[in-house]
């Protein structure tokens, strides 16, 4: 099962861990990479200094390859970007708007650039400026959402460019894995199979909701037609909803959300905002980080000998 991700990045498994905003800090995304993933360190709003201290605090764990999330809502992400040039990170994934300023940059300096796009037209613009790779996340994924789904939207992304192609949004098994492949992808990313990693620094009451999740155990907040955020069904997402409805205005709603993150990853199930994907009903217990990736491998083997008994 490896791939053309693999030699790209320099990694045992073509699996990335999704960036995570908030969560992912240098010593979870080590052990990512430790267990033969790509690691991604979530970089999120913090101060070039902050993320700074979380890439040696991977690099003091690992030496092998780990990546840094460059979210480019953030008003100092052109800050980061020089920091992590400094550094000699090996790689990045850009999401959240229009990286064009940060990419020829990065470029410039080797680092391994991978673009997160919601649709193939924003691939091939990607490709343009130079992006090394593509991730493809389908609304099916945890957090903050686009508007296709990830089966169509990976393959025509696979078509629409010549640079490989990454899925992502609602994977977490070997058998998701295998249909990535068969896509045309190179390789997956996943975030919600990775919240319930032993290791992950969230309350384990967020992990435990996941593990105890259905396949419609999610729902969105946000207002239609603007972004929106895929989480866990709680008092928080009903409330907003019943604000919603109710004519809250915009401020209202946004007022209502404030510090729901923080309070999901210290384990308020009640005022939490609980990012997760559609493939919670698949999660069913915690584990190691690396226990995680190799059973999704193991799975993957299954999964592909199984195929080659039916149609081999």
């Amino acid at each position: 099962m490896r791939t053309a991700l693999c030699d790209i990045l320099g990694i045992e498994y073509p699996i990335i861990q999704g960036g995570m905003a908030h969560i992912s800090d240098g010593a979870f995304a080590a052990t990512v990479s430790e267990g033969g993933g790509l690691g991604v360190i979530q970089s999120g709003f913090d101060a070039p200094e902050v993320v700074r201290e979380q890439i040696r605090i991977a690099r003091s764990m690992t030496e092998r390859p780990f990546a840094v999330n460059l979210i480019m809502e953030s008003k100092c992400v052109e800050e980061v970007t020089q920091m992590v040039i400094e550094e000699r990170v090996p790689a990045v994934t850009v999401s959240a708007g229009n990286p064009a300023r940060i990419i020829p940059p990065l470029v410039e300096a080797g680092i391994i650039t991978m673009c997160l796009v919601p649709h193939a037209r924003a691939a091939k613009k990607m490709q343009d400026l130079g992006a090394a790779v593509i991730i493809a996340e389908g609304m099916e994924g945890g957090g903050h959402i686009g508007r296709q789904t990830t089966l169509p939207m990976v393959r025509q992304i696979v078509e629409a460019v010549d640079i490989p192609v990454v899925a992502a949004g609602g994977i977490a098994d070997g058998a998701g894995f295998v249909a990535a492949l068969a896509l045309g992808a190179v390789g997956v990313q996943m975030g919600t199979a990775f919240l319930v990693a032993e290791e992950c620094p969230v309350d384990i009451h967020y992990k435990q909701l996941i593990i105890e999740a259905d396949d419609t155990s999610t729902t969105l907040t946000g207002e239609p037609g603007k972004k929106q955020v895929r989480c866990l069904q709680n008092p928080f997402t009903r409330g907003y909803w019943e604000l919603y409805d109710n004519g809250a205005t915009s401020e209202e709603l946004d007022a209502y959300c404030t510090g729901s993150i923080s309070r999901a990853q210290a384990g308020d199930v009640e005022r939490g905002a609980f990012s997760a994907g559609m493939i919670s009903g698949l999660i069913k217990e915690v584990k190691p980080a690396a226990a995680i990736i190799r059973d999704v491998m193991a799975e993957a083997d299954e999964a592909y000998a199984q195929l080659k008994r039916l149609y081999g």
